[in-house]
């Protein structure tokens, strides 16, 4: 449903990075400024993203799955990723990515529609994943510790991500 990659890999915190393209999903800012895909990628590979309002008729689950950052499939509770609501979600790890050593390595427990208007966010404590649509802003956060910091994989030739609607 989307494959994106990241606009600084190299200097991954710095406001310069963020994912790329990003679905037409609902944005407040006017700081987002990554290409608005609704196209649908022909493979992993292909940075591209369905229509977001059409998300809901392939399934409300999500299987969250980067090259740097552990993979998750998440199920809605209270809150959705597909139906862009705020709250509690289920998430489980299906493949351990990212050699960090975490206090507590568990997945994240809620979804969080636009933090500061650029992107939505999985958090447990902190950010797990962050798909941070501005590049000036904060950076995309894929850090398998919760912790929103720098913990995903480093030197990962093609860093990407894909989000599978199931």
């Amino acid at each position: 449903m989307w494959s994106y990659t990241f606009t600084d890999y190299d200097y991954f915190t710095a406001g310069t990075n963020a994912v790329s393209p990003r679905p037409n999903w609902q944005s407040l800012s006017s700081d987002v400024n990554v290409p608005i895909s609704t196209t649908p990628p022909l493979n992993e590979y292909d940075y591209n993203a369905f229509e977001f309002s059409l998300w809901k008729q392939f399934g409300t689950g999500v299987l969250i799955k980067s090259n740097i950052n552990n993979w998750l499939v998440c199920s809605p509770d209270v809150g959705s990723f597909v139906h862009w609501q705020y709250g509690a979600i289920n998430c489980k790890i299906s493949r351990r990515i990212s050699e960090a050593s975490c206090e507590d390595g568990s997945p994240p427990t809620h979804f969080v529609k636009g933090v500061s208007s650029c992107g939505p966010l999985l958090r447990r404590n902190d950010a797990y994943y962050y798909f941070d649509s501005c590049s000036g802003i904060n950076f995309p956060t894929h850090d398998p510790c919760g912790e929103n910091n720098d913990n995903g994989l480093k030197n990962v030739k093609n860093p990407r991500g894909n989000i599978f609607i199931r």
